[in-house]
């Protein structure tokens, strides 16, 4: 098996929170469930219990846009450790420069399960451009789609 192989077999079998430098109450990917060629698939599983509900909104509780948006960012990353020509899946920090397009279409709610598919689109220097869908994985609704652009600093 490759380095590369190896690698990617590391990003899809090791919990987010060993690669991410994010940690709860600010880890938003629960598990990666699919990683092919340039594109990823994580899932976030939206509890009840988020803290966030507790005012967005009282009585109608909904995922806030910045939340997805950070959700494709954690997604992002995971994708380019796993794309990066380095031995080991080794924990980074990336700097979210600009959301590009981002739409939000459907709302997410407590109970939803969310799938952040991520394409690699352009890699140039250390500025990644990815391309971002999320939706909803009971009923297949587009919940929100866009690109990122974030600096990933040498390792």
């Amino acid at each position: 098996m490759s380095v590369l192989e190896q690698k990617r077999m590391d990003v899809l079998n090791r919990p987010p929170h060993q690669i991410l430098k994010q940690a709860p109450p600010f880890l938003f990917i629960d598990r990666v469930i699919r990683l092919e060629g340039s594109t990823i698939e994580c899932v976030k599983n939206v509890a009840y219990n988020e803290p966030y509900f507790a005012g967005h909104f009282p009585g109608e509780p909904i995922v806030p846009g910045v939340l997805m948006i950070e959700m494709a960012a954690q997604a992002s990353m995971l994708l380019s450790i796993a794309l990066e020509d380095l031995d080991k899946a080794e924990a980074r920090i990336g700097y979210l420069v600009r959301t590009q397009d981002f739409r939000f279409i459907n709302p997410s709610r407590p109970g939803d399960t969310l799938h952040i598919i991520v394409e690699m689109k352009e890699k140039l220097g250390n500025y990644h451009t990815t391309k971002v869908r999320i939706i909803n994985g009971s009923t297949q609704a587009k919940v929100a789609k866009g690109e990122l652009i974030f600096f990933l600093p040498e390792g």
